[in-house]
C-alpha cells in the first residue's frame, strides 16, 4: 500500500491590524495552532493577541519554507519573545540574519 504524505502549506494569508496604521500579513497555515479547523484560522488570525500566539509557535515548529513566507521584520521582532530552544534560536537567527 503506498501511503501519501502531506507537507504543511499556506492555505492562503490574511492581514490584521496590530494596532492603528500597523498591519501584518502572515500566511494562513493548518496545524500551527492546534485546535482550530481550516475553515476557522482566517477568523481567528483577524486578532492582533492570536497573531502573536501563532507567530511564536511558528517559531518553534514551523519549516524554513512556511517560516520564509512571515514578513521578515514581523519574525525578528517575535522572536526576541519567543520560548525557544537554544539551538534553535541561534538556527532561526541566522536564517533571519
Amino acid at each position: 500500500m503506498k501511503r501519501t504524505l502531506r507537507f504543511a502549506k499556506s492555505i492562503g494569508r490574511i492581514t490584521c491590524e496590530l494596532s492603528p496604521g500597523n498591519e501584518i500579513t502572515v500566511p494562513v497555515v493548518p496545524g500551527i495552532l492546534k485546535h482550530p479547523r481550516p475553515e476557522e484560522l482566517p477568523a481567528l488570525l483577524s486578532r492582533p493577541s492570536v497573531v502573536r500566539k501563532y507567530t511564536m509557535l511558528a517559531l518553534s515548529k514551523a519549516s524554513w519554507p512556511i517560516l520564509r513566507q512571515f514578513p521578515r521584520a514581523w519574525l525578528k521582532l517575535c522572536l526576541e519573545n519567543a520560548r525557544l530552544k537554544h539551538s534553535r534560536r541561534q538556527a532561526l537567527m541566522f536564517l533571519l540574519g
